[in-house]
């Protein structure tokens, strides 16, 4: 029998456990449920200093990096990661870089940034971090209630150059040299963690077998998710204008009050008249009879049918026509607008615009690509809108 304790833990399951120990504890406003949490940020005793400094920073890095060694016993043993302690050892790791997470969050604005390279860098100084520091400290203290949302990146030098990756390579580079020096022989399994989760990785274009039948793989089925997403898109913004259509008409429908009473006057006049008649007591031919009646009968329902008036359809369709004319006008001055607040402030990366239909995401799509930026369709059905990013 297998001794479970033999097991040992490859660096892909040790990424897998913790990467599912995050999810699972992570809160949709951003909070993380776990009581292996740094001890102030846990109690929520822990508050943002008036005044932001690398030293504080640095301390209170240190001091969350030895806390998540300390608090799990399975560190102080030595243990080796195995099967039944995995999930003690993945909870912990979870923990500490949702908290690395707050700290930089309350002291840059940001969260933790990716990295590029399949390395931790190494860093001979911090000035940048100093600088991302002092500018969202600068952020805080400006009261203008109108500011824009903000952004650390683009992160700018005094001579205005920007040092987005020296600020990257210096904080991985400082939290890499704590999670060492403390961690010890259980470094590496982290830094497999880290290269994995914050690490861009470079994608390839996947090319379509097409000797294949029938035709497979992930590009196949990007390809075609895409093309079924948009033509499901269309049925739906087909079907909103059609019932709104149809609501339109319902709403402008004239009333037909008046017909109704003509047509009851009318009917019972043709009654009286029938029965005023004498009746005739000759013998009549059943032959003769029956097309005369139906004939008497198709002309009654001619007479009396209510008239149609063929201008109404024109005029509710030239309705709705407007109604979408103004309706695009409306989306198209929004693009507008979102282009024009992202020349004036280049520390905004990307806008989203508000949800509208393919038809009117298209127009979106040229208005913003002919500006400059590019643009990307978010969410799903309803909620499906444009996205206007920055050129990389």
């Amino acid at each position: 029998m297998t001794e479970l304790t033999k097991l040992s833990i490859n660096p892909d399951a040790f990424i897998y456990a913790v990467n599912q120990a995050f999810e699972a504890r992570s809160k949709a406003n951003g909070e993380f449920n776990s009581h292996l949490r740094f001890e102030p940020f846990l109690t929520k005793t822990w508050t943002t200093p008036k005044n932001l400094d690398f030293s504080s920073f640095k301390t209170l890095l240190s001091e969350i990096i030895v806390h998540h060694f300390h608090i799990l016993p399975n560190f102080q043993r030595n243990e080796n990661v195995d099967i039944e302690n995995i999930s003690w050892f993945s909870h912990s790791i979870a923990a500490l870089f949702a908290d690395l997470d707050y700290l930089l969050l309350e002291f840059t604005g940001h969260k933790l940034p990716n990295l590029s390279g399949n390395t931790l860098p190494k860093a001979v100084s911090s000035k940048n971090i100093l600088t991302a520091i002092q500018k969202y400290e600068a952020y805080l203290n400006n009261n203008d209630e109108n500011k824009e949302p903000y952004s650390l990146f683009p992160l700018l030098s005094e001579a205005n150059e920007t040092i987005d990756a020296q600020y990257i390579q210096e904080i991985w580079s400082l939290i890499s040299s704590f999670t060492k020096k403390t961690f010890g022989s259980y470094f590496n399994l982290i830094q497999s963690y880290v290269l994995w989760k914050y690490t861009t990785k470079e994608t390839t274009q996947e090319a379509i077998d097409w000797n294949v039948r029938p035709p497979c793989g992930a590009a196949y089925h990007k390809q075609f998710k895409e093309l079924f997403d948009r033509e499901r898109e269309e049925r739906f913004a087909k079907r909103n204008e059609r019932n709104n259509k149809s609501k339109n008409d319902k709403d402008k429908k004239p009333s037909h009050s008046t017909s109704n009473i003509k047509f009851s006057h009318k009917e019972k006049n043709h009654k009286e008249e029938s029965h005023s008649k004498p009746v005739h007591k000759e013998k009549v031919a059943t032959e003769d009879a029956a097309p005369k009646m139906i004939h008497k009968e198709k002309s009654h329902k001619e007479n009396t049918a209510p008239s149609f008036n063929g201008n109404s359809f024109q005029l509710n369709s030239s309705a709705a026509d407007q109604k979408q004319q103004q309706h695009l006008e409306e989306a198209l001055e929004e693009a507008r607008t979102a282009i024009q607040k992202m020349i004036k402030n280049k520390n905004i990366p990307e806008l989203s615009l508000a949800p509208q239909n393919s038809f009117i995401r298209r127009h979106q799509h040229s208005l913003i690509t002919e500006s400059g930026f590019e643009t990307e369709s978010l969410g799903e059905s309803r909620s499906r809108h444009v996205c206007i990013k920055r050129k990389h």
